[in-house]
């Protein structure tokens, strides 16, 4: 099993964009939106820390990617976790909050899903996700692969 490092801050970070920002028509749609969610495989999955992890979901069906972070007990407290989508090619990234997204992780929920970029080649995708140092304002953060 390999060990996974996962940085503390206090959010996802800076991604810079370039100039040019790409528009798809499945951008920022709902993952289940024309069932995108059907044809989803995990392309990746790291743990975050011993009771979260972030999956990179891809459509195979939309050519499509999103981020789902998951908490394997409920949460208790607000804004627990997040997850990121952000693609390469233009730097485009939304969270559990962000248009097409279910909102992130609150208190009883146990996971949050983010809304979709097109990730059809040459473009790439990859997930982060960040759960709550209890009793601070900073987060434990993981990423994946670039798929």
């Amino acid at each position: 099993m390999a060990i996974i490092a996962a940085a503390i801050i206090t959010s996802f970070g800076t991604f810079e964009q370039s100039a040019h920002a790409e528009n798809h028509s499945y951008d920022g749609k709902s993952p289940y939106y024309n069932n995108c969610d059907d044809s989803a495989v995990t392309k990746d999955k790291k743990w975050i820390d011993s009771v979260s992890y972030v999956e990179l979901k891809f459509s195979t069906a939309c050519k499509t990617a999103w981020a789902k972070v998951t908490i394997t007990r409920k949460a208790t407290s607000n804004y627990e976790a997040d997850a990121r989508i952000v693609r390469s090619t233009d730097g485009k990234a939304l969270t559990c909050d962000s248009s097409g997204g279910n909102g992130s992780v609150n208190t009883g929920q146990t996971s949050c899903y983010t809304g979709m970029v097109y990730d059809y080649d040459p473009r790439k995708a990859k997930a982060q996700g960040k759960h709550a140092i209890p009793n601070s304002d900073a987060y434990k953060v993981a990423e994946t692969i670039w798929y």
